[in-house]
């Protein structure tokens, strides 16, 4: 017989260990690689939406003329406000005349939470032809959707950012109120804050993800019409 050489059974044991062990530590690697990617991409979606959300309320109340939500004084969960339109002279609600500014047209704006979901509306008016307030107004209501609690708020309009929660408990998005520091009547303190929880139900990986929460306090001031 010809002598050949090969594997004693101690090496065969001791390279299949270290096979094992190589593989059992790449297995580690990748899922600790994976959990991080997918907690830093969680992070920057979150953080992104709250960011952007803030952006598109501070650029379009900031040219607000017309807030009717809150009113002076109190807060809560709806931001209804407009654009080249009048406040009005008889109370927050009057139907303000519009155009103030010959040209532009006027635009409502309605930012509203529903079941843990900021929603963004809006929508124009008809302004061509019109002198300053050419229409005054006061038969027919300016906001053609009729943005108030009455119109609901939901998937209906732009989702803007999702798991939704108070900074604080009690509190409200969007305050006039001098309890919460606004004392300036043209003034709306924003407060957005957004957490997803990684242990909550229907999700169940609070053993491999952390919580992410990321949150903006804003002061907007806009140039309501005398």
């Amino acid at each position: 017989m010809n002598n050949r050489k090969g594997f004693t059974l101690a090496e065969l044991v001791l390279s299949v260990f270290i096979f094992s062990f190589i593989a059992a530590s790449l297995a580690t690697i990748v899922a600790t690689t994976n959990r991080h990617v997918f907690q830093n991409y969680r992070k920057n979606i979150i953080k992104t939406n709250v960011l952007l959300s803030m952006k598109k309320i501070q650029n379009n109340l900031s040219v607000a003329t017309r807030v009717d939500a809150p009113r002076p004084g109190t807060s809560g969960n709806a931001l209804a406000f407009a654009v080249n339109i009048d406040q009005g002279r008889a109370g927050p609600y009057y139907p303000g005349c519009y155009p103030i500014i010959a040209g532009p047209r006027a635009s409502w704006h309605y930012f509203c939470l529903a079941n843990g979901n900021l929603y963004y509306y809006t929508g124009t008016m008809n302004t061509n032809g019109l002198s300053p307030c050419g229409n005054p107004a006061n038969t027919t209501n300016w906001d053609t959707r009729g943005y108030s609690a009455a119109a609901g708020c939901g998937p209906g309009g732009e989702l803007l950012m999702s798991n939704v929660i108070p900074m604080l408990s009690g509190t409200t998005l969007f305050s006039r109120s001098t309890t919460d520091g606004v004392a300036e009547g043209d003034t709306v303190r924003v407060k957005l804050r957004s957490q997803w929880v990684a242990g909550a139900p229907g999700v169940g990986l609070g053993n491999t993800q952390r919580d992410v929460d990321f949150m903006l306090d804003s002061v907007v001031k806009f140039n309501i019409s005398k």
